[in-house]
């Protein structure tokens, strides 16, 4: 393992580290993914120095030498591993410097959550940040909870393809629709075709040999609580279908582009519920930002704030843009 405090190339991941377990595990996930891509990783954390005058002498610069410690530690785990690591202790908002290091990277791993003992936040809301700004795909990773084997779910019957009625549909070969075992699963806008964000999760299913699962739910049948017209019901079907087509064609076109096995499946349901029980058995979710490449209208607001708080599996979130 080649260890430097500086790293002048390009082809790197970046990992936010604050002492927590959460930030151990972001960094562990981060050097497998250096190690299977043969990149460089970078280990970043922030601190703040008190801004007190009155503060002793020997206490200046200790937040800086803490924040070095931190990352020393975790360093000392990867001693066996052929990757090149570099390291920084920035002083700053722990957002704001991830955001910073994302321009030139080509991910950046973040820990779900944790507490920061330098800059005194949570990495929650850290996490929401870097997925919401940072200038290349942001994966976000869990702490090491216990997952349902399957989930007991209203979506978890038989997947039959040409029956609409039930709210779910799905390709050939989908036995279980509640399960994603062994999956990439990907949040998919149909209004905008997010090819580039697709193939983006398509790479991560490849070099694991995962299927890539790819998904759209809108929630045609309306809440229980709030009243139907029968006009509208009936025609809910038909709905339900258009979408299972275009989904279908748009599986098509990507299965022409990844040696990933492709599936797709639509669901009569809240996006967030879906995604959020889709973690329980996948291997990762990933979605778009700002509503382009994931479902209308995500904006990292309550959509994606739902699947990053309660996801129990990876989210990766990739940067895309209108022009996609």
């Amino acid at each position: 393992m080649e260890h430097s405090t500086e790293y002048s190339g390009s082809a790197f991941i970046v990992v936010g580290v604050d002492g927590s377990d959460n930030s151990e595990r972001a960094f562990e996930v981060a050097l497998g993914i250096a190690q299977q891509r043969e990149l460089a990783l970078r280990v970043v954390t922030a601190y703040t120095e008190p801004g007190y005058e009155y503060l002793p002498e020997n206490t200046q610069g200790l937040a800086q030498e803490n924040a070095q410690e931190v990352m020393d530690d975790i360093i000392a785990t990867a001693k066996d591993v052929d990757v090149a690591i570099s390291s920084a202790a920035v002083e700053g908002d722990a957002a704001g410097v991830i955001i910073r290091e994302s321009k030139n990277a080509a991910l950046v791993v973040v820990g779900k959550r944790g507490r920061s003992r330098f800059a005194g936040r949570f990495l929650g809301s850290v996490s929401a940040s870097v997925a919401s700004h940072a200038h290349c795909p942001s994966l976000v990773v869990p702490g090491r909870g216990k997952r349902k084997e399957l989930p007991e779910s209203d979506f978890a019957g038989p997947a039959d393809q040409a029956d609409t009625a039930i709210g779910v549909i799905t390709s050939e070969g989908v036995a279980t629709t509640a399960d994603f075992r062994d999956s990439v699963v990907v949040a998919v806008d149909l209004d905008i075709q997010p090819v580039d964000l697709v193939l983006t999760a398509a790479q991560y299913a490849e070099e694991r040999d995962l299927n890539l699962v790819l998904i759209n739910a809108q929630p045609f049948s309306g809440s229980l609580w709030m009243p139907v017209s029968p006009v509208y019901q009936a025609e809910v079907p038909d709905l339900r279908k258009n979408v299972a087509d275009r989904l279908a064609r748009f599986a098509e076109q990507i299965e022409d582009q990844t040696t990933a096995p492709v599936q797709w499946r639509f669901y009569d349901a809240s996006p967030s519920d879906i995604l959020t029980e889709a973690s329980n058995t996948a291997s990762m979710i990933a979605m778009g930002t700002r509503g382009r490449g994931g479902f209308s209208g995500l904006l990292l607001g309550s959509v994606s704030q739902a699947v990053l708080n309660r996801s129990v599996c990876p989210v990766l979130v990739i940067p895309t843009h209108p022009q996609d």
